[in-house]
Parts: C-alpha cells; structure tokens; sequence
C-alpha cells in the first residue's frame, strides 16, 4: 500500500475512510484519490472512470417520439378535389356535366326515362312535368332524395343513348335502387334484361322498371300513382 507517510495529505474528514481501507472515491467522470500513493514496484495506477449511459429515446407522445418518413419510400401525395366539390365531376362532357350539376350531393335514388335528355335540355313536355310532379308528391321522400339521371343526351337534334355515362353517374353515389320507367330506358342500362320484368337485382343496385312516361300520360293521376307503389316500400329518411 505504501509508506504510511503517503497518507499525511488525507483531509482529516477523509482519515478514518483510508485507515479502513477505502483508496478512491468514485465520482462521474473521474477518481478521486483519498491517499496520494503509489504502489510500490508496479506500474502507476490507471484511474477508472464510469461511462454516462446514452441518453433514452423520449417517451411516447413527445417531440421526439414522432415518426418520421423512412428514407427511400416517399410520402404519398396529397389527391386534390375537383373546383366543383363533386368526386369525378371534371370527367364528365357536356352535356352530362351539366346535367350533373342539377343533381343533389348525396341522392338515395336514381329516377331515370329515355325522354329526360330532352328535358333536362329544355325540350320538356308539361304532360311529363305534370306526371312527375304528381309521383312527387305522392311519395312525400325527403328533398335531395332523387337524382334525375338520363340513360340518352340530345347530340345534333336527336336523343344518343349512352349507357357508359349513365353508369359513370350512378358509380358517384352508388344509389341501392334504380326507378327506370319504361323497357326502352332499361334496354339501354342493361340490354340482358328479360322483356317483361319487374325487377333487376344487381350487385351493387336494383332496378325497379315501372311504366314509361308515355304510358303513365294516359293514366288518371291516382293510377299513377298506384303504378309506382313499388317505390312507396322503399326506405328514404334523410341522412
């Protein structure tokens, strides 16, 4: 351990620590020699330190605990809307994008005829107007609730069947029913279908075929009414 004359420089509150036998107090970063001595024949003594951990990761929740982009997989890009609100809406030509702008956010039917191109391009038959009016009223649904959507657009004088672009329309608010009023709309939508049927039951929609607007024109108004009343079991409340 050394001559005991190495011990003269030992704080006196450090003394009775020495005579015990404790030689370094260990403090972070560094040793403090309680007795300032060497050993006798032998290398001199090499202070051992004591190593800081790392600093732990922040706790969940905090600044540092916030999950960053891993490198080389981008984050995707943000999709924008269209300037009209309505999904897909920049897609449709005219003059389907303006019969689209006629037609409510979010409908719960589709009411569809062949003569509604002619209509919605200020061609109307006040005999049709007055039909529907009456079927309106009728079924006293929520305002909103319908969405009038043609199976034909008027091209150079003439009515032009498109049954791309009807369905383009549906695919926005995907519609559980369909109300399609006569043989020759419903030929355009889905050319399969039987002559004679009431019902089409598709995947994601049906159809209900109901008399066409020639044929409900010849009917007293509570007939007409009673030719739709398929469409009274159907559930409309509003969203």
């Amino acid at each position: 351990m050394g001559s005991p004359s190495a011990r003269l420089n030992t704080p006196e509150h450090l003394r009775a620590f020495v005579d015990a036998g404790l030689e370094f107090i260990y403090a972070p970063g560094r040793v403090s020699p309680l007795a300032q001595e060497q050993p006798v024949n032998g290398p001199p003594v090499r202070p051992r330190t004591t190593r800081t951990p790392p600093p732990r990761p922040a706790a969940s929740g905090g600044p540092a605990s916030q999950a960053r982009p891993v490198p080389g997989r981008p984050m995707p890009p943000r999709q924008s809307q269209p300037q009209s609100g309505r999904p897909g809406s920049d897609h449709f030509p005219e003059p389907w994008a303006s019969f689209l702008a006629r037609v409510a956010p979010a409908p719960r039917i589709v009411w569809t005829y062949i003569e509604l191109g002619l209509d919605l391009a200020g061609q109307s038959d006040p005999r049709r107007a007055g039909v529907l009016r009456n079927l309106i009223a009728h079924l006293r649904w929520p305002k909103g609730t319908t969405a009038f959507w043609p199976v034909a657009a008027l091209t150079n004088g003439a009515l032009e069947p498109d049954a791309a672009m009807f369905w383009k329309g549906w695919n926005l608010w995907h519609t559980p029913d369909i109300a399609c009023f006569g043989f020759d709309a419903l030929h355009v939508i889905q050319p399969q279908a039987d002559a004679g049927c009431a019902t089409c039951f598709l995947e994601h929609t049906t159809i209900h075929v109901l008399p066409s607007l020639t044929q409900l024109m010849a009917m007293l108004p509570h007939e007409q009414q009673m030719a739709v009343d398929v469409l009274t079991s159907l559930r409309m409340e509003s969203a």
